[in-house]
């Protein structure tokens, strides 16, 4: 029934990681009609009309979706499913325009959430011979403490740095000889420019692999973070409606490993719901199949990527996803063009030799019935701006069919997920 993984030093592994097709239909349709049940608890589904139980996974599709509005409209408990005196912690999102969406554990959620996550960073590479750290925030969000709590299941060692200066974490980077680290896309960034500013060298640090997770990034991205730091780097995705460190890539790199029997995944039209594909680019939709406290019914990430069931070639036979392209809210969609920001990151890449790319947000206004796309990015030479906003102009209209205007009064992007797409359009 059962395949083995590839790998050495699997003994962390599962076997309901390579479990065949017919075990996971049989699993996860199980957990799903329990999930079902379990939802009908709850004030927020209440006034929906969900069936008593699914006879096929087939029949997901006429469930009805959560969105992240309706999540914050039960603030904040009436998503919960039981008594609030068997909850053990909360946790939430930002909660930065409204009410935040809530994540209660009980005992047996925050167990499963260990083991679950646990098998994330193992994939990750991530080995109990580690010094970790962990430079996620400690406080209500959940990329603290609930992945602290799972590497700590694999025995790793953890350094709780958090949310602490630049300058602190290179410190301990270089003081402990941390071997593994994680932290928001962005602020690698800050970290690089810091250790040049304190003359620290990339072969300096003891690192073998780095996470980078929180917001889409792109290969190129990648790269320059892998030549920075001298060490391999990872891609995780998770988010708080669901859970961190959800799913993660493995040594293959060939997209990010969901572990089938916490969460069910659908990809889908945004703009129809209809379900699509494998290999189809839509929006990512989410089911918890083990959560008892308040779990979320086929909720809308708002995430844009394509999902894979094929067997990867590390032998786990999870579910892909590729790496996120975007969010919904943030693909540009002018004169018939599709853009992800991704893509256009990647381009700005192909001209690093005359900007910064990592310090690029994108402005886009409506200004009589006209779209006007304004670039902000830093060049690397000031006395050359005529020249290179001619060269970037020129560049992004071969590349991707569209006028940009430059400027380069741009800030450096090194914040806690970076905002990069400013649609006023939509305000």
């Amino acid at each position: 029934m059962f395949l083995s993984i590839s790998m050495k030093n699997n003994i962390l592994e599962p076997k309901i990681e390579c479990a065949n097709k017919i075990f996971i239909d049989k699993l996860q349709l199980k957990k799903f009609n329990r999930i079902i049940g379990t939802c009908k608890k709850s004030k927020l589904y209440a006034t929906f009309k969900l069936p008593k139980k699914i006879k096929n996974l087939e029949s997901t599709k006429f469930l009805p979706f959560t969105t992240k509005e309706m999540l914050r409209g039960s603030y904040p408990y009436e998503s919960l499913c039981i008594n609030k005196g068997d909850i053990v912690e909360v946790h939430t999102s930002s909660g930065t325009t409204g009410n935040p969406t809530i994540m209660f554990l009980t005992k047996k959620d925050l167990d499963t959430s260990n083991r679950v996550l646990a098998r994330t960073w193992f994939c990750n590479g991530v080995r109990k011979k580690d010094v970790f750290m962990m430079m996620g925030d400690y406080g209500l969000f959940t990329g603290g403490l609930l992945n602290h709590y799972a590497l700590t299941y694999l025995s790793v060692m953890v350094i709780p740095i958090g949310v602490s200066s630049s300058e602190k974490q290179i410190k301990f980077l270089n003081d402990f000889k941390v071997t593994s680290m994680a932290g928001i896309a962005s602020h690698y960034f800050r970290l690089i420019e810091k250790m040049k500013e304190i003359k620290i060298k990339p072969s300096d640090l003891n690192l073998r692999i780095a996470i980078a997770a929180g917001e889409p990034y792109s290969e190129e991205t990648r790269r320059h973070f892998e030549k920075s730091f001298n060490c391999k780097f990872m891609d995780q995705y998770g988010l708080a409606e669901i859970n961190t460190g959800l799913a993660g890539e493995c040594a293959y790199r060939c997209g990010l490993h969901i572990p089938h029997d916490y969460v069910y995944p659908e990809i889908i039209n945004p703009n129809t719901g209809e379900v699509l594909k494998d290999g189809k680019i839509g929006e990512l939709v989410l089911t918890t199949l083990e959560r008892e406290a308040n779990p979320v019914l086929r909720y809308r990430t708002g995430d844009v990527t394509s999902l894979n069931h094929k067997k990867c070639k590390c032998g786990r036979t999870t579910p892909r996803i590729d790496r996120i392209k975007g969010r919904i809210d943030d693909l540009i969609f002018i004169k018939g063009i599709k853009v992800y920001p991704n893509f256009l990151e990647s381009v700005l890449w192909e001209m690093k030799k005359i900007i910064r790319p990592e310090t690029w947000m994108l402005e886009i206004e409506r200004i009589r019935g006209l779209d006007i796309l304004t670039l902000f990015v830093k060049p690397l030479e000031n006395d050359k701006k005529d020249k290179i906003v001619d060269m970037v102009k020129d560049r992004l209209k071969d590349r991707i069919g569209l006028t940009f205007n430059v400027s380069f009064n741009a800030k450096d992007n090194f914040v806690h997920k970076t905002k990069r797409i400013i649609d006023k359009r939509k305000k």
